[in-house]
């Protein structure tokens, strides 16, 4: 796999002039504080959920809205020429007509679709120089796809792939609702969304699992602020070995400055990565090689969101992968 690096273009800018939208959000929030420390960036605007399309300037603008609002504005920037990283699911799945059923409205923008590149950096080859527009992912599909991904083709597709997630409340965004009140969440833990999770559709198209395999998706909440962690629960087609799998995780991030793949056998903890840009990843084998357990950590605010939309700001750029995250 190539990396950042050898993917960017040698003629970076010294400077690219960004604007935030939807910076008054918790993903906003950690975004801007990123930028500002970045050595190549010049903030030229910071906006909440009321702005003016002709107050913006610059070349690249990050969403951070929700999802019906990205639908409708990214369009509008990208024909007044700017490129746009977008943090909602507006642009991630592959077809309009999921959106109705997972997103609860109709996509009015169907061929940018197909254009948009999905940003989950360590498995962008090159796409993203070229970008106009990048759909950050999903936090819960960061967490499992980095996890799993490198280990797709060797899936037995005839068992479910089960992937049990848990998040710190910060993952909702600021709401008002009762149920993630403090009354509500100190001192609980609960499932929530099963069957009908937005991510669930993004989860199955990453991990290309078509319609033949069963993915089953529990996401919960923590009585925490931020963080994930995944447990997934996987067949393999054929006996592997912990040698084998360990191999395969170094292969494919060798050259991933923000994935760290632990010792086979040892599982990796939420507070390792809680206020980082890294993910962690850990596996134990089971049933002699035919099973395993695969345990994946992340921030959700960060590397599920804010710190990963500017590692594909830097690819886009042609900056070093790490600019302004390290």
């Amino acid at each position: 796999m190539e990396t950042a690096a050898e993917v960017a273009s040698s003629a970076a800018p010294e400077t690219t002039r960004v604007a935030v939208i939807g910076a008054s959000g918790y993903v906003g929030s950690e975004l801007i504080g990123i930028l500002k420390r970045h050595p190549h960036v010049s903030i030229t605007g910071t906006f909440g959920s009321a702005f003016d399309l002709d107050s913006i300037t610059g070349s690249v603008v990050f969403l951070a809205i929700p999802n019906e609002v990205s639908a409708e504005i990214a369009p509008k920037l990208l024909d007044r020429g700017f490129r746009v990283i977008d943090l909602s699911g507006a642009f991630r799945l592959p077809h309009p007509s999921l959106y109705p059923t997972w997103y609860g409205f109709e996509h009015a923008h169907p061929k940018l679709l197909t254009e948009a590149v999905y940003g989950l950096t360590e498995w962008c080859n090159g796409e993203l120089t070229k970008a106009r527009l990048v759909a950050n992912p999903g936090c819960y599909p960061t967490s499992i796809l980095l996890a799993l991904r490198p280990l797709a083709y060797l899936l037995d597709r005839d068992q479910p792939v089960i992937c049990d997630s848990k998040s710190g409340v910060s993952g909702a965004g600021k709401k008002s609702e009762l149920a993630w009140s403090f009354a509500e969440v100190s001192g609980n833990f609960k499932a929530y969304s099963v069957g009908h999770h937005r991510h669930e559709p993004e989860i199955r198209h990453g991990l290309h699992l078509g319609d033949r395999t069963t993915l089953v998706f529990v996401p919960h909440l923590l009585p925490t602020v931020r963080g994930i962690l995944s447990t997934m629960h996987i067949a393999f087609s054929r006996h592997v070995t912990a040698a084998e799998i360990t191999d395969i995780y170094e292969e494919v991030y060798a050259n991933a400055p923000f994935v760290r793949v632990l010792p086979a056998g040892e599982l990796p903890e939420m507070k390792s990565v809680v206020n980082t840009p890294r993910a962690e990843i850990g596996f134990q084998l089971l049933n002699g090689g035919r099973r395993a357990v695969v345990v994946s950590v992340i921030d959700n605010l960060l590397k599920g969101a804010a710190s990963q939309a500017v590692q594909n700001f830097n690819c886009m750029c042609g900056y070093a992968e790490t600019e302004g995250l390290v």
